[in-house]
């Protein structure tokens, strides 16, 4: 018999701020963040590259293209590396371009036998690249690699010199995608962040970029030091009612010690960020002015106006698809096999002028979900907004999950169970959902009399 009581949620009139007591997460400081170069002995690159390439040939495939270059550091951000300098585009792009040739040559062989289904441009700012130097990029990817007809390629970017010149000639070379790192519309609270532009020129930027035909999704942070409800609404309502956008991404703020934003609220050069029943209740008010304006919730974190939008990359991004990376301080994987390249631009230049995949770090990195297994499933069905079946659970927990799933519907976290297609979650749930999930593998894991 499993004691369920570290797993009850708490049954009360406020399931969004009360279903759980607050979990003190501590997010990894930035130096850890940053992987060491691990023990390696499975050959180079071009030894083991053609093998893996083919291993999950039926599988999606992604290509992920890092530009780890920024105007600035903004406040929040703790991916930031290195600052734009002059003619740093045409140089950068130059290694990109390099590099896409010698991978292709390693290669050459089994390149034509899979399809990309994604190629995402990460950073850094990828955006701060010049109009020609990315153009040449995405044109290379393209003629390179095979794609699928309906491959979704993305543009990752801030609004500050993401010019609609920009998305033109990036749309006209294959990108159909661009994701803009908006986070607020409140230009007050924005310059506190780090971003530049104001909020008329926030919206200028992406009323611009839709008009190139484009996807166009943004990002918003909740949980923002002086953030609380009405600013999180009228952010809402002024993407929605004056720019045409596809999309919205929803995403809780992290504070990571020693990033800019942690040092400020430290000195008290900010004010604190939000506790967690704010945050909670920014959420709960912001799931449903989102649905108000008729935007579909269709994965945990993303919300879409029309069917243009399919977030494919984060999607297979979860699902631990293989991904080629190109770029310094990109990562990816094939197969099992992880993949990270030097993060050191010096490092990564004198590698691929020399010819080699300028990686710092390969490891065997077992995936985390095997599929089929009950951690694959979770991850599947809550990619649909969802909690598995009582079928697709293991035999030997069914009994416990159906006592725990009872006691998170009384607590509102969940509809009713559907003995075909599971429990759909409640606002609050989708609150929950990474606390839910956790719980959910704790609990398959205790083993159980035979």
């Amino acid at each position: 018999m499993i004691d369920l009581s570290p797993f009850l949620a708490r049954v009360s009139d406020d399931p969004l701020t009360l279903a759980f007591e607050e979990e003190k997460k501590v997010m990894p400081s930035l130096a850890r963040m940053r992987p060491q170069m691990p023990q390696w002995e499975g050959g180079t690159f071009a030894e083991f590259a053609p093998e893996a390439f083919m291993a999950r040939p039926e599988s999606p495939l992604a290509l992920y293209v890092h530009v780890p270059y920024c105007h600035h550091h903004c406040t929040f951000c703790p991916f930031y590396i290195n600052q734009t300098k002059k003619d740093w585009s045409q140089a950068y792009a130059r290694l990109l371009l390099k590099e896409i040739a010698d991978t292709a040559h390693v290669l050459r062989d089994v390149i034509h036998k899979r399809e990309v289904n994604v190629v995402y441009f990460g950073g850094g700012t990828p955006s701060d690249l010049e109009k020609d130097d990315l153009a040449a990029v995405i044109r290379s990817l393209r003629e390179t690699f095979r794609f699928a007809a309906d491959a979704e390629v993305t543009v990752e970017g801030r609004t500050t010199g993401f010019t609609p010149e920009k998305g033109q000639a990036w749309a006209a070379a294959g990108a159909n995608r661009f994701s803009l790192g908006v986070q607020s519309a409140n230009t007050r609270l924005r310059k506190k962040l780090g971003r530049l532009s104001s909020r008329e020129q926030v919206g200028e930027t992406l009323n611009g970029l839709c008009d190139s035909g484009a996807t166009v999704v943004i990002d918003l942070l909740y949980g923002l030091p002086g953030q609380d409800v009405p600013l999180l609404l009228d952010d809402i309502r002024y993407l929605s009612e004056e720019t045409p956008v596809h999309g919205l991404d929803l995403y809780e703020l992290r504070r990571f010690p020693d990033s800019p934003l942690d040092k400020a609220i430290n000195r008290g050069k900010m004010p604190p960020i939000p506790e967690l029943a704010d945050k909670a209740r920014m959420f709960g008010a912001a799931y449903q002015r989102l649905a108000d304006y008729g935007f579909e919730h269709f994965s945990p974190k993303h919300w879409r106006r029309d069917g243009k939008e399919r977030s494919l990359y984060n999607r297979l991004a979860r699902a631990q698809t293989d991904m080629i990376p190109f770029g310094s301080a990109g990562g990816g994987r094939l197969g099992a096999i992880g993949l990270g390249m030097a993060r050191d631009i010096k490092t990564y230049t004198e590698m691929v002028e020399q010819g080699e995949k300028p990686l710092s770090r390969i490891a065997i990195s077992p995936l985390a979900a095997e599929e089929g297994g009950f951690s694959y499933v979770l991850d599947e069905s809550l990619e649909i907004l969802r909690l598995p079946s009582l079928r697709e659970w293991p035999a030997s927990h069914q009994e416990a999950g159906e006592k725990l799933l009872a006691q998170w519907h009384e607590a509102g976290l969940i509809l009713p169970q559907d003995d075909e297609c599971g429990a759909s979650l409640t606002c609050a749930g989708h609150f929950w959902s990474g606390r839910m999930k956790k719980l959910l593998l704790d609990l398959v894991a205790i083993p159980t009399a035979a």
